[in-house]
């Protein structure tokens, strides 16, 4: 039997008296009727009687599975974030778990979801964290889940692992038919990750002393933020920052000390002690925190991570510069093995990589993966890693990390069929120039890419210029966007404020605030935005699906109306404008368009019903967008 089945039964024998409260936006499309009103926006529920009723929802709404790429519909989740509430209403909040999922994805369904993608949910270390909580991203081991995201409900069913509790999750969505995609992290691991034990020779190693300073050498001469190349690889080494930071890296510990790495091993066993701090305590070193791959870059040191070592040599360009017996090194270039790779892979750990996707594509059926930071990946491994998944998945979904649209051909050719690209860093600051650059950029591209308003990694769309206004605005334009997949990270549904990270595009001048990667957080629910929002961002995405066969890049046509307006057409059935001036009402005559023929399909704005003034002339509020439509 099917896990979800296994677990309906289970619900439908349980007579076990206990309630739970919840966001009362999360049984909006559920339904359930028999809810005790707790305040404004909290209902109170029993447990056993809603989780069989968001079950049996789930089974009313089974739907097909649609595997064209560019029909795409992505929602971006962190589980122990995206649900986290204090159930109990014990003023103490409770992490979200894989279960407690079940109940967001009738709105996901409401919402034309089609990929539901999970970021990190194995096993992560607590080691030098960040926050109150470690960061999903320090992975400790590869083939296990977050024992967080357990969920109590289960805790009678025998035989019923976290695992399971994964199944289910996947299973639920597949019946809406929404494919499941995870992250992968092939790149970095938890600074004392569980394989150092077996293979303390696939991480890099510097001297502890240098571990409280550590930062990236500044290369004078190079710009804030530049790519390594061929051409300034003899000025980044030539640096003398660069020269002290290559110091401090060491032998790995049982290179360096074999006779001491063997005692520590024997007490490890005998004691079960910590490896790591014994390796820090006795040998006087430790694993490199990581780092970014851009010269004179401004991004914290990821304190909690460490580089994988993907290859047993250096670049050969890079030989020449460094000293025959110089140990392994992180640098920006070793970290960007894509365009500098060497003689020798690493093959166990690659052998590691496709057994770990090979893992969890035949156990839990998964659709595809997002690669992190996987463009900097080697292309012979990534075509390794490409083509185990495809050995279990007909249609798979390969996500790429890659920043910028100008290497879409590079993605495409490696494999991808949809990248990350620039929307986060577009609307950093939209202007009339920019944006239209960026629509036309899309227009031509090979491949998909995310159409969104902010990543996992950027600030909230509603700290910026512009606000919740912007946000609502974006809704529109995202959903319109030429090659655009369109793209919500989990929050942006209800306007929320804070962050998950801020490692792209920072606007909060380093401040020290709770971000969810790092803390024990939870999204606001209960605001007035959440149920605004929510029902706008499915109204939006509902006009994508029913315009999608016009919605074709070599449909798309620029039109020049105002200086402080942006406007594209798809043939001359749709027509968008976006007012880009974000504290200003924008009222313009449009006379290459007969505005009698159109209706207005949708706006972003709460404050005008319609936006077509008469035959000529449209009116929009700040930061508003406005899709018409030919009345025929």
């Amino acid at each position: 039997m099917e896990k979800l089945g296994i677990l309906e039964n289970y619900l439908e024998k349980l007579d076990r008296k206990e309630t739970m409260c919840i966001p009362d936006v999360w049984n909006k499309y559920v339904g359930f009727e028999e809810y005790t009103k707790i305040s404004e926006h909290v209902i109170e529920v029993d447990t056993v009687k809603f989780y069989r009723f968001v079950i049996q929802k789930i089974k009313s709404m089974k739907s097909g599975i649609n595997t064209e790429i560019k029909d795409s519909q992505i929602y971006c989740a962190m589980p122990r974030y995206t649900m986290a509430w204090d159930i109990h209403n014990q003023k103490t909040l409770n992490n979200g778990t894989l279960i407690r999922m079940l109940i967001l994805l009738p709105m996901l369904k409401k919402m034309n979801i089609n990929v539901l993608y999970l970021l990190p949910i194995t096993e992560y270390s607590n080691r030098n964290k960040k926050g109150d909580m470690g960061s999903p991203f320090a992975i400790k081991d590869f083939y296990k889940l977050d024992p967080n995201l357990h969920d109590e409900l289960v805790d009678g069913l025998e035989d019923f692992s976290l695992n399971d509790e994964f199944h289910v999750l996947v299973e639920a969505s597949h019946i809406l038919g929404i494919r499941v995609v995870i992250d992968f992290i092939p790149r970095v691991t938890a600074r004392d990750s569980n394989l150092i034990k077996e293979h303390p020779d696939w991480v890099y190693w510097i001297k502890k002393d240098y571990e409280k300073d550590f930062l990236t050498p500044e290369i004078p001469g190079l710009d804030f933020f530049q790519e390594c190349t061929q051409e300034n690889l003899e000025q980044v080494y030539s640096a003398q920052s660069t020269k002290d930071h290559l110091k401090q890296f060491v032998l790995p510990p049982n290179e360096l000390d074999k006779e001491e790495w063997e005692r520590i091993l024997k007490e490890v066993d005998a004691t079960g002690a910590d490896l790591f701090e014994l390796i820090e305590e006795r040998m006087g070193i430790t694993t490199p925190p990581a780092h970014s791959d851009w010269i004179n870059d401004v991004q914290p040191i990821w304190t909690d991570i460490t580089f994988w070592k993907l290859y047993l040599d250096n670049n050969e360009r890079a030989a020449q510069y460094v000293d025959k017996e110089q140990p392994p090194y992180v640098m920006f270039d070793t970290i960007k093995a894509n365009k500098f790779p060497a003689k020798i892979p690493n093959q166990e750990l690659w052998d590691l990589f496709m057994d770990v996707l090979e893992y969890y594509t035949k156990e839990f059926h998964l659709d595809g993966f997002r690669f992190d930071i996987g463009h900097t990946l080697p292309k012979e491994l990534l075509q390794k890693l490409f083509d185990k998944v495809r050995e279990y998945v007909e249609h798979p979904i390969f996500i790429s990390e890659d920043l910028f649209n100008r290497n879409h051909k590079n993605a495409l050719k490696t494999g991808y069929n949809i990248m990350l690209g620039s929307s986060w860093k577009e609307v950093e600051h939209i202007t009339k120039e920019s944006y239209e650059k960026f629509i036309l950029e899309l227009g031509e591209m090979k491949i998909q890419a995310y159409a969104c308003a902010e990543t996992h990694d950027t600030p909230r769309i509603v700290s910026r210029e512009g606000g919740v206004n912007l946000a609502r605005g974006l809704a529109i334009v995202n959903n319109f966007l030429p090659n655009g997949v369109h793209f919500i990270l989990s929050g942006y549904e209800i306007n929320e404020k804070q962050p998950m990270n801020c490692g792209l595009a920072d606007n909060t001048g380093g401040a020290k605030i709770d971000k969810a990667f790092f803390n024990n957080i939870a999204m606001d629910w209960t605001g007035k935005d959440a149920y605004q929002m929510i029902d706008y961002v499915i109204a939006a995405n509902e006009i994508r699906v029913k315009y999608k066969e016009v919605v074709e890049p070599e449909n798309m046509k620029l039109l020049q109306i105002d200086d402080g307006c942006i406007s594209f057409s798809y043939g001359d059935e749709l027509i968008l404008f976006f007012n880009l001036d974000f504290e200003k009402e924008a009222e313009f005559n449009v006379k290459a368009i007969n505005l009698d023929e159109y209706a207005e399909v949708i706006n972003s704005s709460l404050e005008h019903s319609n936006v077509i003034v008469d035959s000529s002339t449209i009116k929009l509020a700040p930061a508003e967008a406005v899709v018409l439509a030919k009345k025929d």
